[in-house]
Protein backbone atom coordinates (compact mmCIF):
# COMPACT_ATOMS: atom_id res chain seq x y z
CA UNK A 1 0.00 0.00 0.00
CA UNK A 2 1.16 3.52 -0.87
CA UNK A 3 0.10 6.15 1.67
CA UNK A 4 0.47 9.87 1.03
CA UNK A 5 -0.63 13.18 2.51
CA UNK A 6 -1.70 15.70 -0.13
CA UNK A 7 -1.53 19.44 0.62
CA UNK A 8 -1.04 22.60 -1.42
CA UNK A 9 -1.46 26.37 -1.65
CA UNK A 10 0.11 27.35 1.65
CA UNK A 11 0.69 30.96 0.53
CA UNK A 12 3.25 31.56 3.26
CA UNK A 13 4.09 35.22 3.78
CA UNK A 14 0.70 36.55 2.70
CA UNK A 15 0.13 40.14 3.73
CA UNK A 16 -3.60 40.21 4.51
CA UNK A 17 -4.93 43.79 4.43
CA UNK A 18 -1.67 44.86 6.04
CA UNK A 19 -1.75 42.15 8.71
CA UNK A 20 0.98 39.54 9.21
CA UNK A 21 -0.36 35.96 9.15
CA UNK A 22 2.80 34.15 10.29
CA UNK A 23 1.25 33.08 13.61
CA UNK A 24 -1.64 31.19 12.04
CA UNK A 25 0.51 29.81 9.22
CA UNK A 26 3.02 28.56 11.78
CA UNK A 27 0.16 26.90 13.65
CA UNK A 28 -0.97 25.17 10.44
CA UNK A 29 2.54 23.77 9.92
CA UNK A 30 2.49 22.53 13.52
CA UNK A 31 -0.84 20.79 12.88
CA UNK A 32 0.53 19.25 9.69
CA UNK A 33 3.55 17.90 11.57
CA UNK A 34 1.18 16.36 14.13
CA UNK A 35 -0.85 14.69 11.36
CA UNK A 36 2.34 13.34 9.77
CA UNK A 37 3.55 12.04 13.15
CA UNK A 38 0.25 10.25 13.78
CA UNK A 39 -0.33 8.74 10.33
CA UNK A 40 3.29 8.08 9.22
CA UNK A 41 2.72 8.32 5.44
CA UNK A 42 5.21 7.18 2.84
CA UNK A 43 5.20 10.63 1.25
CA UNK A 44 4.02 14.18 1.78
CA UNK A 45 3.10 15.97 -1.46
CA UNK A 46 3.00 19.78 -1.58
CA UNK A 47 1.36 20.71 -4.89
CA UNK A 48 2.54 24.29 -5.36
CA UNK A 49 2.07 27.86 -4.12
CA UNK A 50 4.29 27.41 -1.09
CA UNK A 51 4.71 31.19 -0.93
CA UNK A 52 2.24 33.98 -1.65
CA UNK A 53 4.68 36.03 -3.72
CA UNK A 54 7.65 35.16 -5.91
CA UNK A 55 10.04 37.15 -3.69
CA UNK A 56 8.99 36.16 -0.15
CA UNK A 57 10.35 37.94 2.90
CA UNK A 58 13.10 36.44 5.04
CA UNK A 59 10.47 35.76 7.70
CA UNK A 60 8.34 33.77 5.25
CA UNK A 61 11.33 31.75 4.04
CA UNK A 62 12.35 31.04 7.63
CA UNK A 63 8.78 29.91 8.40
CA UNK A 64 8.98 27.49 5.46
CA UNK A 65 12.39 26.13 6.46
CA UNK A 66 11.51 25.63 10.13
CA UNK A 67 8.15 24.11 9.23
CA UNK A 68 9.61 21.64 6.73
CA UNK A 69 12.35 20.56 9.13
CA UNK A 70 9.77 19.97 11.87
CA UNK A 71 7.63 17.93 9.45
CA UNK A 72 10.68 15.86 8.43
CA UNK A 73 11.54 15.29 12.08
CA UNK A 74 7.97 14.10 12.74
CA UNK A 75 8.51 11.21 10.29
CA UNK A 76 12.14 10.92 9.12
CA UNK A 77 11.43 7.95 6.85
CA UNK A 78 8.80 9.90 4.89
CA UNK A 79 9.66 11.40 1.49
CA UNK A 80 8.61 15.02 0.93
CA UNK A 81 8.00 16.25 -2.61
CA UNK A 82 7.43 19.93 -3.39
CA UNK A 83 6.54 21.51 -6.74
CA UNK A 84 6.37 25.20 -7.60
CA UNK A 85 3.03 26.91 -8.16
CA UNK A 86 2.23 30.03 -10.15
CA UNK A 87 2.85 32.21 -7.06
CA UNK A 88 6.32 30.73 -6.52
CA UNK A 89 9.64 31.62 -8.10
CA UNK A 90 10.86 28.48 -9.86
CA UNK A 91 14.49 29.59 -9.70
CA UNK A 92 14.26 30.48 -6.01
CA UNK A 93 12.98 27.01 -5.18
CA UNK A 94 15.49 25.29 -7.44
CA UNK A 95 18.54 27.10 -6.08
CA UNK A 96 18.74 25.12 -2.82
CA UNK A 97 17.06 21.86 -3.80
CA UNK A 98 20.32 19.93 -3.38
CA UNK A 99 20.47 20.98 0.25
CA UNK A 100 16.86 19.91 0.80
CA UNK A 101 17.72 16.39 -0.38
CA UNK A 102 19.65 15.97 2.89
CA UNK A 103 16.31 16.23 4.73
CA UNK A 104 14.50 13.84 2.39
CA UNK A 105 12.86 16.67 0.46
CA UNK A 106 12.66 16.68 -3.35
CA UNK A 107 12.01 20.16 -4.78
CA UNK A 108 11.01 20.79 -8.39
CA UNK A 109 10.80 24.46 -9.30
CA UNK A 110 10.85 24.18 -13.08
CA UNK A 111 10.42 21.56 -15.77
CA UNK A 112 13.75 19.91 -16.55
CA UNK A 113 15.24 19.90 -20.03
CA UNK A 114 18.18 17.95 -21.40
CA UNK A 115 21.07 19.30 -23.50
CA UNK A 116 18.93 19.22 -26.65
CA UNK A 117 16.20 21.33 -25.05
CA UNK A 118 13.66 18.54 -24.93
CA UNK A 119 12.00 17.24 -21.77
CA UNK A 120 14.15 15.38 -19.26
CA UNK A 121 11.40 13.09 -17.97
CA UNK A 122 13.61 11.08 -15.64
CA UNK A 123 14.15 14.02 -13.29
CA UNK A 124 10.40 14.26 -12.66
CA UNK A 125 9.94 10.64 -11.62
CA UNK A 126 10.46 10.05 -7.89
CA UNK A 127 10.40 6.49 -6.59
CA UNK A 128 9.30 6.34 -2.97
CA UNK A 129 11.08 3.27 -1.63
CA UNK A 130 9.25 0.26 -3.03
CA UNK A 131 5.81 1.74 -2.25
CA UNK A 132 4.98 4.03 -5.16
CA UNK A 133 6.04 6.39 -7.92
CA UNK A 134 5.37 10.14 -8.01
CA UNK A 135 5.36 11.98 -11.33
CA UNK A 136 5.83 15.60 -10.26
CA UNK A 137 5.12 18.52 -12.62
CA UNK A 138 5.65 22.11 -11.40
CA UNK A 139 3.56 24.97 -12.76
CA UNK A 140 4.16 26.07 -16.34
CA UNK A 141 1.99 27.82 -18.89
CA UNK A 142 0.67 25.39 -21.53
CA UNK A 143 2.81 26.83 -24.33
CA UNK A 144 5.93 26.70 -22.11
CA UNK A 145 6.04 22.91 -21.79
CA UNK A 146 9.09 21.43 -23.54
CA UNK A 147 8.83 19.05 -26.45
CA UNK A 148 9.24 15.40 -25.50
CA UNK A 149 11.05 14.62 -28.74
CA UNK A 150 12.98 16.66 -31.27
CA UNK A 151 10.04 16.43 -33.65
CA UNK A 152 8.05 19.62 -34.07
CA UNK A 153 4.95 19.71 -31.87
CA UNK A 154 2.42 22.53 -31.86
CA UNK A 155 2.81 24.56 -28.65
CA UNK A 156 -0.88 24.08 -27.85
CA UNK A 157 -0.37 20.30 -27.73
CA UNK A 158 2.86 20.24 -25.74
CA UNK A 159 1.23 20.20 -22.30
CA UNK A 160 -0.93 17.15 -22.98
CA UNK A 161 1.89 15.41 -24.84
CA UNK A 162 4.23 16.06 -21.93
CA UNK A 163 1.88 14.64 -19.27
CA UNK A 164 1.25 11.48 -21.26
CA UNK A 165 4.93 11.00 -22.05
CA UNK A 166 5.77 11.38 -18.35
CA UNK A 167 3.16 8.82 -17.32
CA UNK A 168 4.31 6.45 -20.07
CA UNK A 169 7.87 6.81 -18.76
CA UNK A 170 6.67 6.02 -15.23
CA UNK A 171 4.85 2.93 -16.51
CA UNK A 172 7.91 1.73 -18.40
CA UNK A 173 9.96 1.97 -15.18
CA UNK A 174 7.38 0.33 -12.93
CA UNK A 175 8.05 -3.43 -13.16
CA UNK A 176 6.42 -4.08 -9.78
CA UNK A 177 3.26 -2.18 -10.76
CA UNK A 178 3.26 0.02 -7.68
CA UNK A 179 0.77 2.93 -7.49
CA UNK A 180 1.52 6.01 -9.61
CA UNK A 181 0.65 9.49 -8.31
CA UNK A 182 0.70 12.56 -10.53
CA UNK A 183 1.39 16.00 -9.04
CA UNK A 184 0.42 19.17 -10.92
CA UNK A 185 -0.47 22.81 -10.32
CA UNK A 186 -3.18 23.94 -12.74
CA UNK A 187 -6.90 24.66 -13.07
CA UNK A 188 -9.11 21.99 -14.60
CA UNK A 189 -12.19 22.89 -16.62
CA UNK A 190 -15.42 22.61 -14.66
CA UNK A 191 -13.83 22.95 -11.23
CA UNK A 192 -15.43 25.12 -8.55
CA UNK A 193 -13.48 28.38 -8.40
CA UNK A 194 -15.47 29.85 -5.51
CA UNK A 195 -13.21 32.04 -3.42
CA UNK A 196 -10.76 33.00 -6.16
CA UNK A 197 -10.28 36.61 -7.22
CA UNK A 198 -12.93 37.12 -9.88
CA UNK A 199 -10.75 39.75 -11.58
CA UNK A 200 -8.01 37.19 -12.19
CA UNK A 201 -8.48 35.13 -15.34
CA UNK A 202 -7.94 31.46 -14.59
CA UNK A 203 -6.65 29.50 -17.57
CA UNK A 204 -8.29 26.07 -17.44
CA UNK A 205 -7.45 22.81 -19.19
CA UNK A 206 -9.52 19.67 -19.64
CA UNK A 207 -8.86 16.94 -17.11
CA UNK A 208 -8.02 14.70 -20.07
CA UNK A 209 -4.91 16.87 -20.58
CA UNK A 210 -3.34 15.06 -17.63
CA UNK A 211 -3.29 11.87 -19.65
CA UNK A 212 -3.90 8.33 -18.47
CA UNK A 213 -1.95 5.95 -16.27
CA UNK A 214 -2.06 7.66 -12.88
CA UNK A 215 -3.87 6.24 -9.86
CA UNK A 216 -4.28 9.60 -8.14
CA UNK A 217 -3.74 13.18 -9.29
CA UNK A 218 -2.65 15.43 -6.40
CA UNK A 219 -3.62 18.84 -7.74
CA UNK A 220 -2.93 22.36 -6.52
CA UNK A 221 -3.96 25.88 -7.62
CA UNK A 222 -7.72 25.80 -6.92
CA UNK A 223 -8.42 26.80 -3.33
CA UNK A 224 -11.71 25.00 -2.74
CA UNK A 225 -11.29 21.28 -1.88
CA UNK A 226 -13.08 19.08 -4.40
CA UNK A 227 -13.08 15.83 -6.32
CA UNK A 228 -12.74 16.01 -10.08
CA UNK A 229 -13.01 12.24 -10.36
CA UNK A 230 -12.39 9.25 -8.12
CA UNK A 231 -8.69 9.63 -9.04
CA UNK A 232 -8.17 13.41 -9.14
CA UNK A 233 -8.55 15.92 -6.32
CA UNK A 234 -7.84 19.46 -5.22
CA UNK A 235 -7.03 19.37 -1.50
CA UNK A 236 -7.57 23.15 -1.26
CA UNK A 237 -5.92 25.70 0.97
CA UNK A 238 -5.08 24.63 4.54
CA UNK A 239 -6.19 28.05 5.82
CA UNK A 240 -8.29 30.53 3.81
CA UNK A 241 -6.48 33.06 1.64
CA UNK A 242 -9.56 35.25 1.12
CA UNK A 243 -12.88 35.97 2.84
CA UNK A 244 -14.73 34.15 0.07
CA UNK A 245 -13.08 30.80 0.86
CA UNK A 246 -15.90 29.74 3.16
CA UNK A 247 -15.40 25.98 3.28
CA UNK A 248 -13.75 23.41 5.52
CA UNK A 249 -9.98 23.53 5.15
CA UNK A 250 -7.96 20.36 5.39
CA UNK A 251 -5.24 18.12 4.04
CA UNK A 252 -6.03 14.83 2.31
CA UNK A 253 -4.75 11.38 3.27
CA UNK A 254 -4.65 8.99 0.31
CA UNK A 255 -4.14 5.23 0.40
CA UNK A 256 -3.66 3.18 -2.79
CA UNK A 257 -3.26 -0.59 -2.56
CA UNK A 258 -1.88 -1.37 -6.02
CA UNK A 259 -1.50 0.15 -9.46
CA UNK A 260 -4.94 0.60 -11.10
CA UNK A 261 -6.69 0.37 -7.71
CA UNK A 262 -9.16 3.11 -6.70
CA UNK A 263 -7.63 5.32 -3.98
CA UNK A 264 -9.19 5.68 -0.54
CA UNK A 265 -9.41 9.28 0.66
CA UNK A 266 -9.74 10.85 4.09
CA UNK A 267 -9.57 14.54 4.98
CA UNK A 268 -7.99 15.91 8.12
CA UNK A 269 -9.36 19.29 9.14
CA UNK A 270 -6.99 22.18 9.76
CA UNK A 271 -8.19 24.64 12.37
CA UNK A 272 -7.43 28.29 11.69
CA UNK A 273 -6.66 30.06 14.94
CA UNK A 274 -7.69 33.39 13.38
CA UNK A 275 -10.76 32.71 11.21
CA UNK A 276 -12.10 35.04 8.53
CA UNK A 277 -15.63 36.33 9.16
CA UNK A 278 -17.97 38.30 6.91
CA UNK A 279 -20.63 40.21 8.90
CA UNK A 280 -23.33 39.33 8.07
CA UNK A 281 -22.35 36.15 6.25
CA UNK A 282 -25.43 35.89 4.03
CA UNK A 283 -26.97 38.96 2.42
CA UNK A 284 -25.65 42.53 2.69
CA UNK A 285 -27.42 44.84 5.12
CA UNK A 286 -27.54 48.57 5.78
CA UNK A 287 -24.40 50.06 7.31
CA UNK A 288 -26.05 50.74 10.66
CA UNK A 289 -27.15 47.11 10.98
CA UNK A 290 -23.70 45.83 10.00
CA UNK A 291 -22.09 48.16 12.56
CA UNK A 292 -24.48 46.90 15.23
CA UNK A 293 -23.46 43.30 14.51
CA UNK A 294 -19.79 44.28 14.54
CA UNK A 295 -20.13 45.92 17.94
CA UNK A 296 -21.81 42.74 19.25
CA UNK A 297 -19.01 40.50 17.92
CA UNK A 298 -17.18 38.48 20.60
CA UNK A 299 -14.45 40.74 21.97
CA UNK A 300 -12.20 37.78 22.84
CA UNK A 301 -12.20 36.03 19.46
CA UNK A 302 -9.10 36.66 17.33
CA UNK A 303 -10.44 36.97 13.80
CA UNK A 304 -10.36 38.99 10.60
CA UNK A 305 -13.57 40.91 9.89
CA UNK A 306 -15.20 42.12 6.69
CA UNK A 307 -18.49 44.01 6.76
CA UNK A 308 -21.10 43.10 4.14
CA UNK A 309 -22.96 46.33 3.39
CA UNK A 310 -25.48 47.47 0.79
CA UNK A 311 -25.27 51.09 -0.32
CA UNK A 312 -27.15 53.34 -2.69
CA UNK A 313 -24.07 54.92 -4.27
CA UNK A 314 -21.27 55.52 -1.79
CA UNK A 315 -20.42 54.75 1.81
CA UNK A 316 -21.09 57.65 4.19
CA UNK A 317 -18.06 59.70 5.17
CA UNK A 318 -16.25 58.21 8.15
CA UNK A 319 -17.67 54.69 7.72
CA UNK A 320 -14.25 53.02 7.73
CA UNK A 321 -13.07 55.02 10.75
CA UNK A 322 -16.24 54.09 12.59
CA UNK A 323 -15.63 50.38 11.93
CA UNK A 324 -12.02 50.62 13.11
CA UNK A 325 -13.13 52.30 16.34
CA UNK A 326 -15.76 49.59 16.92
CA UNK A 327 -13.06 46.89 17.18
CA UNK A 328 -10.28 48.82 18.92
CA UNK A 329 -10.95 47.03 22.23
CA UNK A 330 -11.55 43.62 20.61
CA UNK A 331 -9.15 40.88 19.54
CA UNK A 332 -10.48 40.88 15.97
CA UNK A 333 -8.89 42.76 13.08
CA UNK A 334 -11.08 44.89 10.82
CA UNK A 335 -10.14 44.56 7.14
CA UNK A 336 -12.66 46.09 4.76
CA UNK A 337 -16.24 46.93 3.91
CA UNK A 338 -17.64 44.91 1.02
CA UNK A 339 -20.07 47.18 -0.80
CA UNK A 340 -23.07 45.98 -2.81
CA UNK A 341 -24.74 48.84 -4.68
CA UNK A 342 -28.50 48.61 -4.88
CA UNK A 343 -28.30 50.86 -7.95
CA UNK A 344 -25.91 48.58 -9.84
CA UNK A 345 -28.14 45.58 -9.32
CA UNK A 346 -30.73 47.03 -11.72
CA UNK A 347 -28.38 48.54 -14.28
CA UNK A 348 -27.71 47.00 -17.67
CA UNK A 349 -25.14 48.74 -19.87
CA UNK A 350 -25.96 49.23 -23.54
CA UNK A 351 -23.51 48.10 -26.20
CA UNK A 352 -21.79 50.70 -28.40
CA UNK A 353 -19.62 50.52 -31.47
CA UNK A 354 -16.22 52.21 -31.64
CA UNK A 355 -17.63 54.62 -34.21
CA UNK A 356 -20.47 55.63 -31.88
CA UNK A 357 -18.06 56.06 -28.99
CA UNK A 358 -15.71 58.26 -31.09
CA UNK A 359 -18.54 60.72 -31.76
CA UNK A 360 -19.26 61.29 -28.05
CA UNK A 361 -17.90 64.29 -26.20
CA UNK A 362 -15.57 63.55 -23.24
CA UNK A 363 -18.22 64.43 -20.62
CA UNK A 364 -20.63 61.89 -22.14
CA UNK A 365 -17.95 59.19 -22.11
CA UNK A 366 -17.20 59.94 -18.47
CA UNK A 367 -20.90 59.91 -17.63
CA UNK A 368 -21.37 56.53 -19.34
CA UNK A 369 -18.47 55.05 -17.38
CA UNK A 370 -19.89 56.51 -14.17
CA UNK A 371 -23.30 54.95 -14.84
CA UNK A 372 -21.75 51.53 -15.43
CA UNK A 373 -19.90 51.76 -12.12
CA UNK A 374 -22.62 53.28 -9.90
CA UNK A 375 -25.90 52.66 -11.72
CA UNK A 376 -26.74 56.37 -11.74
CA UNK A 377 -25.71 59.35 -13.89
CA UNK A 378 -23.37 62.05 -12.66
CA UNK A 379 -24.99 65.05 -10.98
CA UNK A 380 -24.76 68.50 -12.58
CA UNK A 381 -22.11 69.45 -10.03
CA UNK A 382 -20.03 66.34 -10.83
CA UNK A 383 -20.30 67.01 -14.58
CA UNK A 384 -19.23 70.61 -14.03
CA UNK A 385 -16.22 69.45 -12.01
CA UNK A 386 -15.25 66.97 -14.74
CA UNK A 387 -15.53 69.63 -17.48
CA UNK A 388 -13.43 72.05 -15.48
CA UNK A 389 -10.64 69.50 -15.01
CA UNK A 390 -10.87 68.36 -18.62
CA UNK A 391 -10.54 71.90 -20.00
CA UNK A 392 -7.58 72.62 -17.68
CA UNK A 393 -5.79 69.52 -19.00
CA UNK A 394 -6.56 70.49 -22.58
CA UNK A 395 -5.22 73.98 -21.93
CA UNK A 396 -1.94 72.60 -20.52
CA UNK A 397 -1.57 70.28 -23.50
CA UNK A 398 -1.90 73.16 -25.96
CA UNK A 399 0.80 75.23 -24.22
Amino acid sequence: MFKIIHTSDWHLGQNFYGYDRSEEQSDFLRQLADIVRKHTPDALLVSGDIFHVAAPSNAAVNLYVEGMLAIHKACPAMSIIVIAGNHDSASRLDCDKRLWELAGVTVLGSIARNDKGTADLKRHIIKVNDKGIVAAVPFAYPASFPKTTEDTIDSEQRQQTYFQALLDYADAHNPDQVPVVLMAHLAASGCDLTGHDQNMKMECVDLATLGTGYDYAALGHVHRPQQLSDRARYCGTPIPVSFDEQCEHSVTIVEIDTHDATPRLETKRIKNIKPLHTIPAAKPVDLDEAMSQLQAFDADEPAYIRLNVKVDRFLPNGALEKAVLAVQDKQCRFCEIKKTSTAIEHHHATQMTIEQLSKMIPADVANRFYIEKTGKPMTEQELAMFNEVYHEVEKENRQ
